[in-house]
């Protein structure tokens, strides 16, 4: 069985191609070519000649598959870029708050009396 993460993936990223082949018929079959059987919460995909299981094709496929893995690749860029994007975010945050509090205390002690 495969779980709802897993079968989202292969929709998304594998929906054009073979991800799966049955080792009985030696055949290929695309996800929507695939035979589902829902059993209550369970979804269960069979080879649509023979019904003979594909759960391990579709998983070994999901380890394998360059279409996923170059996406994986693309969304962990993305990730580390927003990562350091936000670093220098906060960094200029940080320098901005400084300068502020620097104005403030002077702007107070301009007000004050002088306490000599």
């Amino acid at each position: 069985m495969l779980s709802e993460d897993e079968r989202r993936v292969l929709a998304m990223f594998c929906f054009n191609h073979q991800v799966a082949a049955c080792r009985d018929c030696q055949r290929g079959f695309k996800l929507a070519e695939t035979r589902v059987e829902v059993g209550g919460r369970r979804r269960y995909h069979h080879c649509p000649s023979c019904r003979a299981d594909l759960t391990d094709s579709l998983g070994l496929h999901i380890l394998t598959c360059k279409a996923i893995s170059l996406a994986l690749g693309e969304r962990v860029e993305r990730s580390r870029r927003t990562i350091k994007e936000s670093a220098l975010l906060r960094a200029a945050s940080e320098v901005l708050a400084a300068e502020s509090e620097e104005r403030a205390q002077r702007a107070w002690r301009r007000t004050m009396p002088d306490s000599r």
